[in-house]
This record gives structure tokens, C-alpha cells and sequence, in this order.
């Protein structure tokens, strides 16, 4: 047997095995471990998560890996289905349909991610529990189920996995391995802590306080279970995180360690984005009960965060403490991680200020056109990882993504309702047309846009065309319904 026909056998035998490892797929060997019901209006759950195992030999990372390669590349030259229907509404039901399924294993972004990038759960999909987003009894109980098992999934792997990883990639029945894309991870743990207050009723969903509450959340009893199960792992989770991450002596994220976050394709040194979710996450292990409350310190924190990031000259906050980034002086729209996280509020009334300047810099470098939101005016390619600069260059640079955009949008309404500016709100309103109008085009909810607002393809890359992240503009929607 000559190697050529090695080479090929090896690769047949990858794509076969991504393909009965994706969960998502018809004839998946995947199985749940722990399984969430709905009786009689409560949540009860089957919880087998001891059955789960984690694999982490070299192979098993390797085809970790190759596996994601496989289904971009399959998503990209051979399904990414739009949606039939010929209204948003319709399209939206469609697609909670399709992603927020608790007969699956996970809740993911859909198409080629399979796997679970665990910062899912507090930056993407953070609205899931939102009670005051219309829905019908059953879209609320599958939102509800699918949140719950996907994160009682993370935290059965990391259970058994001391090393936080940017993401759990299953490959076997009831196995799973942990892999890094492309670095430790900044917001993991958040994602784990702020599902667990969610389910809890300590978070809720909304950036904004707005409207009245829907459905009531039928989660508390089971979600309790899990963090009397998990608490001692998430404890140590979180001073492990700690001591890697955070430089005690500079009160800051270390400029030494490289993270990954919800822009994990660019490098960055002590990021805007790591310090808050930083920030976050300590703020949510002290809410849980994993470490004692220190009100001092995370006001200190804050404070220090601010002074040392925002840039009062240019009017928004640095990227990050690299020193392109600092001689650059470089913007990013992740900056909008303060609304989920509450880091900072347009509803208070010294810190609108940080909202409104940042949204004049947005506007006057058209960051947000034709409609909302680049991470940056520039594609600054030399800044992302190889695979990224070579599939999809401008991923993390001058790409539209749909998630900060409406993360933007929530800003708009939030600073129309603040201060009665008419044209705050005329904005909102032209952003949510041309959602509402991309919508329609590509019959889904794409993931991103190129620069020019066509949904992103590349070569070796296709935007997500019914991507989940339609939770965020439901949720728009129904902060704007409430703004009479």
C-alpha cells in the first residue's frame, strides 16, 4: 500500500468519525448524559453525568481539532439550509426550532460548530432566560431544557478536567475532549457561572430593565441541584483561573497570558473584554457562594479597569494592553460585553457618558454601515491566528457580526430611553430594518457579514446561516415594543 493511499484511508476515516460524532447529525452515536424534562410545569432532570468520560490523549486532541476543519469545510460547499418560510416571525420560529432543541445535545450556533464552545452560555446565548421575550409555552420549556443540559454537560466534562479549555468537543458515546481554540480561555468559567445564576433566578437574562415577565422560570429546583453537585469543582475552577489570569500586583489581567475570548481569533495582550469578564466571573463566584464576598475589591477592580482602558481623548475604550494596541490606540466593539455583564448601565447616570461617546466614535468611523457592527473599521489580519488570516482574514476585523450588533442596538434603545434623543432611536430602528431585511434575503439569521453586509463566504468559510443568536434579536424586538 503506497502512502498516498494511507493518507487518503486516514482521511476518509477522519471524516467518517466526525461525522458519527456530530451530534447534530441523523445517525449520531452521541448520546445525552444528562437530560432535562418538563412534568406538569417543573423541570425535572436524568442526570447520568457520571457515565460521562473525558478523553485527552494526543490522538483524541488531534481529531478534536480536525473534526471542527471537517465541518466547515462540509458547511461550507454542501449544506447550510436556509430556512423555507417567507416572514421574520416564521423564520425566527424556525430556527428556535432547529437550535434550541432539547432532544440535542447541545445548544450551539448550528452548522459546522458541534461542538460546545462553552462561553456560549454568558456572551451568545446570555437572553436565553430572558422571561419577558414572547414565546409560546414550548419555545420557553425547550430554551429552558437545552440551557440546562448544556450546561450540566460542561460542567459533568470539567468535573473531570481540571484545565479550563475554550471548548468541549464530543467524540465518542459518552465521551468528550477538551481543546483550546486558540488559547486558555478568558470566559469559560463565566459562561458556567452565569448559566448556573441564570437557572438559579440570580441573573435574568435582560441588559435592560423593560416590559413585565412572560413566563415564569421553572428551572430553580434543578439548577440548585446542580450547584450543590458542581460547587466544590467551580470553587477550585475559579482560583485556578484566578491565579493564571490575574496580576495581583498590577490589579489587572496579566499582559503575560495569551486568551482566547469571544474574539478568539485575534491576540491580544490583557484585553478590555478579559479585565470585564474578569471582573464578571469574580463578581458571579461571589454571588454563588464559591469565594467570600468582597465588595471592596471588585469596586477597586472596576475603577482600575476603567481608568487604565478608556480613553478620554478619543472618547472609547483601548482594545487591549499590547503595545500595537496602546501606540495604536486600538478600538474593538467587544467593549459591548459591559452591557451583558453590567459592568457598566446607560441607566446610570455617570456612566451613560461611556455609551453615548463610544457610539459617536462608532458612528463617525461608520463601524456600524451599512448596518450594526464591525469589531473595527480596519481588517488588521497581522493580529489573528494563521488558520483564521489564511481562511477568512477579516473575521476579526472589518466582518459584521450580528450578535455585537445587536448588542449595539441594545445601546441605542437604552440611550434613547435615557435621554429622549429622537435620532437614537430613528438608528435603532434603520439597524433592525436591515436585520429584519437580511433576514428575508438569506432566509435565516447569519452568524456575520462581510464588510459590504453580504453574508460572509470565503473559500473555506461560510458564515452560520440559522444561527441561535436569533435569541438577541428577539430580544431587541422586544425592548423596542416596549418603548412607546
Amino acid at each position: 500500500m503506497t502512502l498516498f493511499a494511507i493518507f487518503f484511508g486516514v482521511i476518509a476515516c477522519v471524516i467518517l468519525a466526525a461525522y458519527f460524532t456530530n451530534p447534530f447529525n441523523r445517525f449520531t452515536i452521541i448520546r445525552l448524559t444528562y437530560r432535562a424534562e418538563m412534568k406538569r410545569g417543573a423541570m425535572r432532570a436524568i442526570d447520568n453525568n457520571h457515565l460521562l468520560k473525558v478523553r485527552q490523549s494526543r490522538a483524541r486532541k488531534w481529531f478534536a481539532v480536525l473534526k471542527n476543519g471537517v465541518h466547515i469545510v462540509n458547511s461550507r460547499w454542501h449544506r447550510s439550509p436556509a430556512s423555507s418560510s417567507r416572514t421574520v416571525d416564521e423564520i425566527i420560529e424556525d430556527i428556535y426550532a432547529l437550535r434550541f432543541n432539547p432532544k440535542k445535545l447541545l445548544l450551539t450556533s448550528g452548522d459546522h460548530f458541534s461542538a460546545l464552545f462553552v462561553r456560549n452560555l454568558g456572551v451568545f446565548y446570555y437572553p436565553t432566560l430572558d422571561t419577558h421575550i414572547p414565546s409560546t409555552q414550548q419555545q420557553w420549556h425547550d430554551r429552558q431544557m437545552v440551557y440546562m443540559q448544556t450546561l450540566a454537560y460542561a460542567l459533568g466534562t470539567f468535573d473531570k478536567q481540571t484545565e479550563l479549555t475554550t471548548t468541549i468537543v464530543p467524540t465518542g458515546p459518552r465521551s468528550a475532549t477538551c481543546v483550546n481554540f486558540y488559547a486558555y480561555p478568558s470566559d469559560t468559567l463565566y459562561g458556567m457561572l452565569y448559566a448556573l445564576a441564570a437557572l438559579l433566578d440570580k441573573e435574568t437574562g435582560r441588559p435592560l430593565q423593560y416590559g413585565a415577565v412572560s413566563r415564569p422560570l421553572d428551572t430553580v429546583p434543578a439548577a440548585q441541584v446542580l450547584q450543590d453537585t458542581y460547587k466544590t469543582t467551580l470553587a477550585g475552577h475559579y482560583h485556578r483561573y484566578r491565579n493564571k489570569v490575574y496580576d495581583e500586583n498590577r490589579g489587572l489581567v496579566s499582559t503575560a497570558v495569551r486568551m482566547s475570548g469571544a474574539k478568539d481569533i485575534t491576540k491580544r495582550n490583557s484585553a478590555f473584554y478579559d479585565n470585564v469578564v474578569f471582573w464578571k466571573t469574580t463578581e458571579l463566584a461571589m454571588k454563588l457562594d464559591l469565594v467570600a464576598h468582597d465588595q471592596v475589591f471588585l469596586d477597586t477592580l472596576k475603577t482600575h479597569i476603567i481608568s487604565t482602558f478608556w480613553l478620554e481623548d478619543e472618547g472609547y475604550f483601548l482594545e487591549d494592553l499590547s503595545r500595537e494596541g496602546r501606540v495604536n490606540k486600538y478600538y474593538s466593539s467587544d467593549w459591548l460585553i459591559v452591557l451583558a455583564t453590567g459592568f457598566l448601565t446607560p441607566e446610570k447616570s455617570d456612566e451613560i457618558g461611556y455609551f453615548s461617546r463610544s457610539v459617536e466614535y462608532i458612528r463617525r468611523m461608520e463601524i456600524d454601515r451599512p448596518f450594526a457592527i464591525k469589531y473595527q473599521h480596519e481588517t488588521r489580519a497581522h493580529r489573528q491566528f494563521a488558520a483564521v488570516r489564511m481562511v477568512v482574514a477579516s473575521y476579526g476585523g472589518d466582518s459584521i457580526w450580528s450578535f455585537w450588533g445587536m448588542e449595539y442596538i441594545k445601546v441605542l434603545l437604552a440611550l434613547h430611553r435615557e435621554t429622549s434623543q429622537e435620532w437614537y432611536l430613528e438608528e435603532a430602528d434603520y439597524h433592525i430594518d436591515k436585520y429584519e431585511a437580511m433576514m428575508l434575503k438569506y432566509g435565516g439569521f447569519p452568524e456575520l457579514y462581510d464588510a459590504q453586509g453580504n453574508m460572509m463566504q470565503t473559500t473555506l468559510y461560510r458564515s452560520v446561516r440559522q444561527t441561535g443568536w436569533v435569541i438577541g434579536f428577539d430580544q431587541v424586538r422586544s425592548l423596542r415594543q416596549n418603548i412607546s
